[in-house]
């Protein structure tokens, strides 16, 4: 039997309407819609094509219901700048990298309890991120290391996605499993000083919303908020941002708090360092330079690491690229570019925090014996 949740999936992945996968398997858009309703079985022929314009094997569409993945902060943002069906696609990406993970994740067993808090939406931006920090072992004044690294050790699923999202470096969700856990996921192709940020944005939205409460605008201000709190705490920012601030003083102090030095100006400005003209004047340097799309000094843009680990312990390494995909029913060119865009071994941060280990903690969960 053909899910047709599954189908529907398949089809939103790809970015195509009803009507889209109609005309590329010459049914009527009608027939995609019984088929997606459960009301009506593809033929022999109607699912050979449906697999070929998708690229997902039939196997993929018996599968069981797709988890019950809400969209979370995708809906935080204005609904002019992210359409319907970009928030789709962006959806249903991140549910098969999360369906993906979680397979391997019943099979082994990790020693990352969650750290995170949630804490009542009525708490500041700026107390909930002192608080965050606490919670995730972190000195209140010092910069914070490698981001998504520490994120992965405090219990929070970071995946990563194998395509740029429009409009969005990323967006997160408490999951609705039991328990439910929090995930991020990421975008890629996005300038690690700002994946930085927008990160620390989605953890102020897991750890503030997890109800959608007041108007998006003022819950997106309240992410940015604690997103600037938690890389650059207001006590560091009096010493560090001396006046009169120079673009050269900025660039100096970016790669030691690892945000963009459009960042730090607006710090500035929020805690009063510097008045909005001297910040204005600034930014009209930072326009002139150039700065505003492509700033000096490039941050390499972090991966997490579990999805990989997992492979790794489960498939071997190098990893057997084609058993994962043949036992997770996804093409094996989209289980490579997913395996491509969260880190290796290799490729993990050497800074870290002090009293801390690079490497998400898994083993393999001991198999059960016959009775």
């Amino acid at each position: 039997m053909i899910n047709g949740d599954r189908v529907r999936q398949a089809r939103e992945f790809c970015g195509l309407t009803q009507t889209d996968l109609a005309s590329r398997v010459s049914v009527d858009q009608s027939t995609i819609a019984l088929v997606e309703a459960g009301l009506r079985q593809p033929s022999s022929e109607m699912l050979a094509s449906l697999a070929m314009q998708t690229g997902f094997s039939p196997a993929f569409f018996r599968q069981g219901f797709p988890p019950q993945f809400s969209v979370g902060s995708l809906l935080f943002r204005a609904q002019q700048s992210v359409t319907a069906r970009q928030r789709s696609q962006a959806q249903r990406y991140g549910e098969i990298v999360y369906e993906s993970a979680m397979r391997m994740a019943a099979q082994v067993v990790t020693t990352n309890p969650l750290r995170l808090p949630q804490l009542d939406p009525g708490t500041t931006p700026e107390l909930a991120a002192e608080l965050t920090r606490a919670a995730l072992g972190l000195a209140p004044d010092r910069p914070v290391g490698p981001l998504i690294n520490l994120i992965e050790r405090s219990g929070v699923i970071v995946l990563a996605l194998p395509t740029h999202l429009p409009k969005r470096d990323a967006f997160s969700l408490w999951t609705q499993a039991t328990p439910s856990t929090p995930l991020i996921a990421l975008s890629t192709g996005v300038p690690g000083d700002r994946l930085r940020f927008s990160v620390a944005h989605e953890l102020g939205h897991l750890v503030l919303h997890s109800a959608l409460k007041g108007g998006l605008a003022a819950v997106e201000k309240e992410a940015d908020r604690f997103a600037a709190a938690f890389l650059l705490p207001a006590a560091s920012m009096w010493q560090e941002l001396v006046p009169p601030l120079t673009l050269t003083m900025l660039a100096e102090l970016k790669p030691r708090w690892g945000v963009a030095i459009q960042a730090l100006v607006m710090r500035g400005k929020e805690l009063e360092i510097i008045s909005p003209n001297q910040a204005a004047y600034l930014f009209k340097q930072i326009s002139m330079r150039g700065w505003r799309t492509s700033e000096p000094i490039r941050l390499e843009p972090e991966k997490p690491r579990a999805y990989r680990k997992m492979a790794e312990l489960l498939y071997g390494s190098p990893i057997d690229v084609r058993r994962l995909a043949d036992e997770a029913a996804l093409p094996v060119g989209l289980v490579q570019d997913i395996l491509d865009v969260h880190a290796g071994l290799e490729e993990m941060p050497r800074r870290q925090p002090e009293g801390s280990t690079n490497v998400v903690k898994f083993k393999r969960r001991p198999e059960r014996q016959p009775e």
